[in-house]
């Protein structure tokens, strides 16, 4: 199955588009988050976390500040029918 999603980091204002095959939305998101650290690697730190910094990774946020902004499955179409990835998963 080939899903759609988009993956946006605040931080950079970057929004990145990818196709994925994938059997279930898990996958496609765990190859999709793979995708978008390959093309958009993160930058090397020159100085310590600050501790808000700090309390976000402990939190569960992703270090390299990309989140998953939408998936769907792909129809054939393109990506107008896209919804927001919490309506999905």
């Amino acid at each position: 199955m080939k899903w759609l999603m988009e993956f946006y980091n605040e931080r950079r204002g970057i929004l990145a588009r990818y196709g994925i095959e994938a059997p279930l939305p898990a996958a496609a998101v765990l190859l999709g988050r793979k995708a978008v650290l390959a093309e958009y690697p993160s930058t090397p730190r020159r100085s310590r976390l600050s501790l808000f910094e700090q309390a976000e990774r402990v939190g569960g946020q992703d270090a390299s500040g990309w989140v998953l902004y939408r998936i769907v499955k792909d129809n054939g179409r393109g990506s107008a029918s896209i919804a927001p990835a919490e309506a999905i998963i």
